[in-house]
């Protein structure tokens, strides 16, 4: 299982956020930290608003914060939200006949089904508690996230 860019993204800025919480901290700031480009962290961020993740605050001191405790935000909601590769019904061609991938379907969505069912046990503050534990950067704790579960970040 590989997770889309989108979906990488937004658990580097929930990290970000949640490693320092109560803190205003600029896209800009986390774009430049994790060598990302701003205008997609904009757009990760803009989903992220949407989804009730995080608040963005303007003006001066302004910036962006956690909408929620991190202990609050399950990975399997997360992923199931922003990973748009993972919703049910989009795995195979829609031009294809009903009867050729009925098994076919039936396995990929046993294997989308059991990959969320193993994020259930992880939420926002786990992935905190184990980056603060390594003194890892945030982009090693995606990674570390997609090896555990079997699954490539990127």
């Amino acid at each position: 299982m590989k997770l889309s860019k989108h979906a990488d993204y937004a658990i580097r800025v929930l990290v970000h956020l949640a490693v320092q919480p109560g803190r205003k901290i600029s896209i800009a700031s986390i774009a430049e930290a994790e060598n990302i480009s701003c205008n997609h962290l904009i757009k990760v961020s803009q989903n992220l608003a949407h989804l009730g993740y995080i608040v963005g605050y303007r003006g001066k001191g302004g910036g962006t914060a956690l909408a929620k405790p991190a202990s609050g935000v399950k990975l399997d909601r997360l992923i199931q939200q922003v990973e748009r590769n993972l919703r049910p019904g989009d795995r195979l061609q829609p031009d294809r006949p009903a009867e050729s991938g009925k098994l076919l379907e039936q396995a990929l969505e046993d294997a989308r089904a059991r990959f969320i069912e193993s994020l259930s046990r992880y939420t926002l503050a786990d992935l905190v508690e184990d980056a603060l534990g390594k003194r890892a950067p945030v982009a090693d704790v995606v990674a570390d996230l997609a090896r555990r579960d079997g699954s490539n970040a990127g």
